[in-house]
């Protein structure tokens, strides 16, 4: 499932790019533009097609314009990527942008940051609206522990595609390794697979004979 995780239409150089844009929307004072006002015109819009006229909006069109080519329903991909990105407290690149979605909230706790229902929700979303309003949602439930922006643009582009494709009754992507929803849910629950810190042995317990042990007894979720 790992592969899953490889980001498909937004390369290294791109996504360093979304990375300094999305940083240069916290800063007031940038060489020719105020940052945090273009980040506050993107939140005030009517997303996401309220994006489309935003000078923040405008500016990640232009870094990303070899990934959206000629292709308009990739331009929209953008703007719905700039509507929900001004929502993120901080971008982090540990883990893709649906891992961190699946992530537990607390060390020994059953909750993710968002629900398995939330999460199926956003997966069965039919339309661009409906896509935006849901990732608005997840990224803003994700707080100060951030999200993988060029993670979430790349599933954002990846969508749009296929949505494209259906409104003009193109066939699927034959590799279900290529398709957003399959990608999103094979590493939303790998983090369930992955073992909690607690499970995690010490150096110090290693040792340690078998059986009760006062860390085996968590506390409920």
């Amino acid at each position: 499932m790992g592969n899953t995780a490889t980001l498909l239409v937004i390369d290294a150089p791109a996504a360093a790019k979304i990375s300094a844009w999305f940083y240069a929307l916290q800063n007031r004072h940038n060489d020719n533009y105020n940052g945090r006002a273009d980040r506050a015109a993107l939140r005030r819009a009517a997303a996401p097609y309220g994006a489309l006229t935003c000078p923040g909006f405008q500016r990640i069109a232009r870094i990303l314009a070899s990934q959206i080519g000629d292709k308009e329903h990739r331009l929209l991909a953008v703007a719905i990527f700039a509507a929900v990105a001004v929502h993120a407290d901080e971008h982090n690149g540990k883990k893709s942008f649906a891992a961190q979605l699946g992530e537990k909230v607390t060390a020994g706790s059953d909750r993710r940051y968002l629900s398995e229902l939330r999460f199926e929700r956003l997966l069965r979303a039919q339309t661009p609206e409906e896509l935006c309003r849901l990732l608005i949602r997840a990224v803003t439930i994700r707080g100060s522990d951030g999200v993988n922006l060029p993670s979430l643009a790349d599933g954002i582009l990846l969508w749009m595609d296929e949505w494209y494709d259906r409104q003009h009754n193109l066939p699927a992507q034959p590799n279900p390794l290529k398709r957003n929803a399959v990608r999103w849910a094979c590493e939303y629950n790998q983090t369930s697979l992955d073992p909690a810190p607690d499970d995690t042995p010490s150096a110090h317990t290693a040792n340690e004979p078998t059986g009760n042990h006062p860390t085996d007894n968590k506390e409920p979720a």
